[in-house]
């Protein structure tokens, strides 16, 4: 995977919500996408436009930013006004040995940005109501996917065309307008290649068929399959990931009601376990 491509996609995530008012997660892809070492150059190359919009943008809505930087860390003070579910924490997740291998000479970036998948999961889960998650899991048992996917193709499609037209800019500076044009889709061919359309969280963890920003392909290849499984070492016939929240869900439903928020904990599993 080229270097870069999680920032790229970060910046034009933030410039996406940017242009459609939503401040919020404008300044958090923004924050999510600041450069790590070595991939500065790469980020500011092809992602001006994007970080230009997202930062004028956001800082139409600083408050509403400043607030919402308080509450990454986890679901706490997120909807103050409904009761939330007591904490449960899912068992970790873990990317396989061959992916690890895969991205051993890029490992900090990889991390990264399973950290940060794993944490709009997480926050989009905390988002749900205990009525929403029950009825989108039942949706999803009793349907799967079947006539989804046009979110995640659409979305697609709006981020390509807003990649290409910043990678257009870029390359204008310094070839030709023709040149420009054969470069930028070169490039944006590349980038999407490596890049999925999310759910957060993922629709057979209670995510609506509903789809607003771009991360690596890889890394979400790795996180989905997992809700499905039973944790590493488990004994046979153990519940899954997703078994394991719908039971405490559930619980929770009986006590608090429809309307009651999730608080669910996402982690990845400890580096120096195997």
């Amino acid at each position: 995977m080229a270097p870069g491509i999680g920032i790229v996609a970060d910046l034009i995530n933030a410039g996406l919500y940017a242009l459609r008012g939503d401040f919020l997660n404008s300044g958090l892809s923004l924050l999510s996408g600041l450069p790590i070492v070595g991939q500065g150059v790469t980020a500011a190359k092809y992602g001006n436009k994007a970080l230009n919009v997202a930062t004028e943008t956001v800082a139409k809505g600083s408050d509403s930013l400043t607030s919402a930087a308080k509450q990454l860390d986890g679901p706490k003070g997120v909807h103050p006004i409904k009761a939330r579910m007591k904490p449960f924490k899912v068992p970790c997740f873990k990317p396989s040995d061959t992916l690890l291998k895969k991205n051993k000479d890029n490992i900090k970036s990889f991390e990264q940005n399973y950290a940060r998948q794993l944490k709009h999961q997480e926050n989009g889960l905390n988002d749900l109501t205990i009525g929403e998650y029950l009825e989108n899991r039942e949706r999803y048992r009793n349907i799967k996917r079947k006539g989804t996917g046009s979110a995640q193709s659409d979305f697609r499609m709006e981020f390509e065309d807003d990649l290409l037209e910043s990678l257009e800019a870029s390359y204008g500076k310094t070839k030709s307008r023709v040149e420009a044009k054969k470069l930028a889709k070169q490039r944006a061919t590349d980038i999407m290649a490596n890049l999925a359309a999310l759910h957060d969280p993922d629709m057979i963890a209670g995510g609506a068929d509903k789809v607003s920003r771009m991360g690596r392909k890889d890394v979400n290849g790795s996180l989905g399959p997992q809700w499905a499984k039973a944790p590493a070492g488990s004994v046979k016939d153990a519940k899954t990931r997703v078994q394991l929240i719908d039971e405490q869900v559930e619980k929770a439903y009986k006590n608090l009601g429809a309307d009651a928020k999730l608080n669910i904990q996402l982690e990845r599993c400890p580096l120096n376990k195997k």
